[in-house]
């Protein structure tokens, strides 16, 4: 018994801690610091999607079974498998695995580099954290319980101390948002999509489901153990979020005025404990990013020796995700946090739907409900998506405005619960006429 809580303490530490990344890391002081005296409200906002929405992910993945395909096999087995393939494409070598190696670099290293060679030394740099993310990663059947042990408490030491320092020192006081800051709640609530650990607990949540397994958790057991690692992770974020927000709301009359979230991040750190806080913010992002990127090879790696049915090794596979992302990351975070958002507004609405029908799965009888549901969100998601495209912003903006909640920001609400009636009656009718 007392091994089974040491197997759920550990897994809880090491998904927090593959959670817990570069974007975890750099969004919530630039919120903070462009809402000012209201980081409150859009701290809230960006709890319940950075915070709350990866919990319930992880809970969603429990309940549909433990594994990643699981929890959208109820569209259609193939839907799973494309939809599942996109999602880790997205959080692994085209967007998140990049931005833990960019952010490493451009907070940890480049204020420490001199001028001259800097562009290449940063690629060295990089390669160096890269390889050094690929040898944990190739300890296969042990990476969850390394994590555990040892990187999360020595991340956890120095992400409480700046915290603290926070509380106990901050920079200033908050001053009145930045005029074009409103909606503050969805300011925070959309900036959350930017961590994308929604999106990464359907395919997470099955890595750690996958390694309790084979340490012989089954059914309820799993399902008990599952719930309570989300939440010893879903508190370690939450208490990461305010404290980081609050870091860069204290500083908003001095901070305000910036655009980069890494030197936001890094000047609002110095303002506050000076070198001192310098050096523990380089070594927390150092930490933080090495096991999200870690966590996130691991289970792309394992993911696709299943889909290609064992054709390519683990080995192999872990290799390939990691020259893709060392080759990506040479965008820098900015570059790969402005390619990401309008992907992550095509993606991350289908992906809360899914985790929503999968927490009531049981209640909703009919599959064709799940399919309605998640193709009328589909649809909305597109529309989103075409709003980035300057050929067909203005219209696919004014179609947003006319749909119920779309102002408000959620404009796949409707057509998703649309989707989930027409759905059910459809399943009732022919289901019915067929018997």
């Amino acid at each position: 018994m007392r091994q089974r809580s040491k197997d759920t303490i550990y897994a809880g530490l090491a998904l927090f801690a593959m959670f817990l990344g570069a974007g975890n890391i750099i969004f919530p002081p630039y919120m903070g610091a462009r809402t000012g005296s209201m980081w409150w409200l859009s701290t809230l906002g960006f709890v319940l999607t950075g915070t709350g929405l990866p919990l319930l992910g992880v809970l969603a993945v429990s309940k549909a079974g433990g594994t990643a395909d699981a929890i959208s096999s109820r569209v259609s087995p193939n839907f799973a498998k494309v939809f599942n393939t996109l999602i880790l494409i997205f959080i692994g070598p085209l967007f998140c695995i990049p931005r833990t190696a960019a952010t490493t670099v451009e907070l940890s290293v480049v204020p420490y580099l001199p001028n001259l060679h800097r562009q290449s030394l940063t690629l060295v740099v990089a390669g160096i954290f890269f390889a050094l993310c690929l040898s944990f990663a190739l300890s296969e059947n042990s990476v969850i319980d390394r994590m555990g042990k040892y990187l999360t408490p020595v991340l956890a030491a120095f992400m409480f101390f700046l915290i603290i320092l926070a509380v106990v020192r901050p920079a200033g006081s908050p001053v009145a948002p930045l005029p074009e800051m409103h909606n503050f709640f969805y300011t925070g609530f959309k900036t959350g999509y930017q961590t994308m650990d929604g999106m990464g607990s359907i395919v997470l949540g099955g890595t750690v489901a996958l390694t309790l397994m084979q340490k012989g958790y089954r059914d309820r057991e799993l399902q008990r153990s599952l719930n309570y690692v989300a939440l010893i992770a879903g508190v370690g974020l939450g208490i990461v979020y305010v404290g980081f927000s609050w870091i860069g709301a204290s500083g908003s009359a001095t901070l305000q005025g910036m655009q980069s979230y890494a030197d936001l991040t890094v000047s609002a750190v110095q303002q506050m404990a000076g070198l001192t806080g310098q050096i523990f913010l380089s070594l927390l992002i150092f930490f933080a990013c090495m096991t999200t990127a870690t966590g996130l090879i691991v289970t792309l790696a394992k993911y696709f020796k299943i889909l290609f049915n064992g054709r390519l090794s683990y080995r192999c596979l872990a290799i390939i995700v990691t020259l893709i992302s060392y080759a990506v990351s040479s965008m820098g975070v900015d570059g790969i946090v402005n390619l990401a958002e309008p992907v992550l507004d095509l993606m991350y609405p289908a992906v809360i739907v899914l985790i929503i029908l999968n927490l009531f799965g049981p209640k909703i009888r009919h599959d064709k409900a799940f399919r309605g549901a998640v193709y009328g969100t589909l649809l909305t998601s597109f529309i989103m998506f075409l709003s980035y495209l300057p050929k067909t912003a203005k219209l696919a903006r004014e179609i947003l405005t006319t749909i119920p909640l779309g102002e408000q920001g959620f404009p796949y609400l409707i057509p998703a619960a649309i989707g989930l009636i027409i759905g059910t009656l459809i399943e009732r009718f022919y289901g019915a006429k067929a018997t």
